[in-house]
């Protein structure tokens, strides 16, 4: 048993990252609503074709612009957090400044590179001339791009998760929101869409300065800046390849589906890739937070709080997605349709993508433990991993099976790097995230998901009506079910920090 110092202190953390991930949380629900929201309007104005050749434009930018960021944004959030965490705010200062002039030098000159192989991209590897005057203007926001990578780095590493999320979650996509509205209404289409992505990049990274600025640079004017640029270096420079193996599980499909497949397809794919992201909406709530802590933690050796603090926090993480998985499956068509007519044929894609998604969330931040316990040569061999078994499947899978072949793909590789990281974390630290509790949400998923399969399939109604209606019952089932179960006494802790933040709010908006 844990003695009271070491109960205390996590009961301290677990309200640290509670409260933090509410945040997250909230800004991540917000932004998937409105993406699905900002996706729905894209396709239908555009349609499958056009929307299929701004999702490969949009990949291949993602793609190009790693290469300046050198591998920074991690390690940014790890030492940025350690320095923090041991007292050492110079440091933490510093290597925020170096950081940014290091990227903003490399991102220019990778700017120039990109202009002049725009043309072979476009027509060599895709085929695709049309590609390239639309790459062309993608491309002028590559430095504030990377800019705003190096800012909101610095603010997950410093946990002020409340400005990263008000900049990146809730003002980016409702002013992007409005802005393709109106290129929409004035006839501007495809283009004027990609120059809406311009525009997106240069405010993000004015935005991310200005939150930076005034959470930490204006209160620590007169601190000195110290750097350890080797030190840093030397972490990055794995990571660095790392991020271009992992990133893979990404780009690989789409950019083998470019080669092979039409662009109807890619647009297809994405819009079913895009619905099961919100199976993750948890894992990257947690993960905002949860990934400086950890640090912080390991910075003071302190590894059975880190070991509790994954299970609680994975529990809670699986149990939402189940949650989303659940309504994602007894709707599948009727969200696809919202798309679009076209787009339900991508019915099986989406079925095969969640699963692998709800994997990857049940298996909580092993990812994020492995990474901020230092152990980048780990972090790097399993993303060597990733990126054989992505492009390997993508490649043998895509020319024979099309669009499913690239949900297979993505869906065993998800699956497969999860399991190795589960064994490397118990090998290494002798952790895993699940506790008997961890079956509670699994049988409040059945139950609720078969009761609610069977309400739905027994009425006649309009779908999108049948629809609400199921997503509503389904909630009240899962939520009673979990409750007459029992909750553990971490979930009735973290209900209170969420029920006393609630009440202080209404407390704060009463007049006095």
């Amino acid at each position: 048993m844990p003695n009271s110092k070491t109960a205390n202190e996590y009961n301290t953390q677990l309200s640290s990252i509670t409260k933090n991930a509410a945040y997250a949380a909230f800004g991540i629900l917000f932004m998937n609503i409105m993406a699905f929201l900002n996706n729905v309007i894209i396709t239908r104005t555009l349609g499958a074709d056009s929307y299929g050749l701004f999702v490969l434009v949009t990949n291949v930018f993602g793609f190009i612009a790693l290469f300046p960021q050198l591998g920074f944004g991690p390690a940014i959030i790890r030492y940025v957090s350690n320095y923090i965490g041991k007292g050492e705010n110079e440091k933490a200062k510093g290597t925020i400044l170096f950081s940014s002039k290091l990227l903003l030098i490399t991102s220019i000159v990778f700017l120039a590179i990109s202009l002049l192989l725009s043309n072979w991209i476009s027509e060599y590897l895709f085929d695709r001339p049309e590609l390239t005057p639309l790459l062309n203007i993608l491309l002028l926001s590559l430095p504030f791009s990377v800019i705003a990578t190096v800012f909101f780095s610095a603010l997950n590493g410093l946990k002020l998760i409340k400005y990263q999320i008000a900049a990146s979650n809730i003002i980016n996509p409702l002013v992007f929101f409005f802005l393709i509205n109106i290129i929409f209404f004035m006839g501007y289409g495809l283009t004027g869409l990609v120059w809406v992505m311009v525009f997106m990049g240069v405010a993000m990274a004015g935005l991310s300065y200005y939150f930076l600025n005034i959470g930490y640079f204006k209160l620590n004017r007169k601190l000195d800046s110290i750097v350890e640029k080797q030190e840093l270096l030397r972490f990055a420079t794995p990571i660095y390849l790392n991020q271009f193996l992992n990133t893979a599980i990404r780009f690989a499909p789409i950019f083998i589906m470019g080669y092979f497949l039409s662009n109807t397809d890619i647009g297809i794919f994405n819009v079913g890739f895009r619905i099961a992201m919100l199976v993750s909406v948890s894992l990257g709530a947690f993960r905002l937070i949860f990934s400086p802590t950890i640090s912080s933690l390991y910075a003071n050796n302190k590894k059975p709080l880190i070991s509790q603090l994954y299970k609680t926090v994975t529990k809670w993480i699986f149990t939402i997605a189940l949650l989303t998985f659940c309504i994602i499956i007894l709707f599948t068509e009727p969200i696809l349709n919202i798309f679009g007519k076209e787009f339900t044929s991508g019915i099986s894609v989406l079925l095969l993508l969640v699963f692998g998604e709800l994997i990857n969330a049940g298996v909580g931040l092993v990812g994020s433990i492995i990474l901020m316990s230092g152990r980048s040569k780990v972090v790097l061999f399993n993303a060597s991993i990733n990126f054989i078994t992505i492009v390997s499947l993508s490649y043998f899978l895509i020319p024979d099976y099309g669009i499913i072949g690239a949900a297979l793909s993505y869906s065993i590789t998800v699956v497969l790097l999860s399991i190795i990281r589960l064994i490397e974390l118990y090998y290494f630290e002798k952790m895993h995230p699940f506790k008997f509790s961890y079956i509670k949400p699994l049988v409040a998923g059945i139950v609720a998901f078969v009761l609610t399969y069977f309400v739905v399939n027994g009425i006649d109604i309009n779908q999108y009506i049948e629809m609400i209606s199921g997503m509503l019952i389904f909630l009240l089932l899962f939520v009673f079910i979990l409750w007459a179960l029992k909750f553990d006494d971490d979930d009735k802790y973290i209900f209170s920090l969420i029920s006393n933040k609630f009440m202080r709010h209404e407390n704060d908006n009463k007049p006095h």
